[in-house]
C-alpha cells in the first residue's frame, strides 16, 4: 500500500512540474524561450534526388531496392528510372549502391500529397540501338561510361588493341555479340 501511495505522489509531482513548463515545441524545428529543441539534420533520409549528369541508368538502384519501389521503364528509345516515394522505406541502399554516386536522399521529408504523380522522382535517358538487329539495348551514357572506365585502367599499348573491339562490341546487343564472336571464331566456347 505504501508503494502505491509513494508512486502516486511521484506521479502527481511530475504532473505538476510538466504543467508549469512547455513540453512540446513548434513543428518541425521550433524554439522555446530561445532554445532549439529539435533540428532537421543535413544528412537526413527524405526525398530522392538524381544528379542527371552522373546517372547512367544502369539499374543498380532498382536491383538493390528491397521494397521494389524503383522501376526501370524502357519505352520508345528512352529509359526512365522511377522512384515511387509512397512505397519507399528510405533505407538508403539505393544511394549506397549507385556506382556513379548519382542518387542521394535529401533532408526533404514532408512528402504528403494528394497528387500521386508528385510522389514520383524520375530521371530519363536516351537508349542506344543495336547496330545489327536495331533493338534498344542500353543507355548511351552507360555504354560510354563502361568504355571509358575500362580504357582508363589499361596500359597504353593494350588500350590501342582493345579500343577497336570495344567500339564494335559495345554497339551490339548480347545476342548479336554472341553471333559475331562465332563468326569471327573468338567465342570462348571454341576452346572446349
Amino acid at each position: 500500500m505504501i508503494k502505491i501511495v509513494n508512486g502516486m505522489v511521484i506521479l502527481i509531482k511530475e504532473l505538476l512540474r510538466n504543467i508549469k513548463r512547455c513540453v512540446t515545441i513548434d513543428y518541425p524545428a521550433g524554439t522555446w524561450p530561445g532554445k532549439k529543441y529539435s533540428q532537421i539534420v543535413a544528412y537526413g533520409r527524405g526525398m530522392h534526388e538524381f544528379d542527371e549528369e552522373k546517372c547512367v541508368g544502369c539499374g543498380a538502384c532498382a536491383s538493390m531496392c528491397s521494397s521494389k519501389t524503383i522501376k526501370l521503364m524502357d519505352e520508345e528509345g528512352e529509359r526512365t528510372v522511377s522512384i515511387y516515394l509512397g512505397r519507399c522505406l528510405f533505407c538508403g541502399k539505393c544511394q549506397d549502391i549507385c556506382p556513379e554516386k548519382a542518387l542521394k536522399l535529401t533532408p526533404k521529408y514532408e512528402l504528403a500529397n494528394i497528387d500521386k504523380e508528385k510522389l514520383y522522382v524520375k530521371n530519363s535517358l536516351n537508349m542506344a540501338k543495336c547496330e545489327s538487329c536495331r533493338k534498344f539495348i542500353f543507355t548511351e551514357k552507360q555504354i560510354n561510361t563502361v568504355k571509358n572506365k575500362i580504357l582508363e585502367n589499361l596500359k597504353p599499348e593494350t588500350k590501342e588493341k582493345v579500343r577497336p573491339d570495344m567500339e564494335k562490341y559495345l554497339k551490339l546487343c548480347p545476342d548479336c555479340r554472341k553471333i559475331l564472336s562465332f563468326k569471327l571464331e573468338i567465342h570462348p566456347r571454341k576452346l572446349y
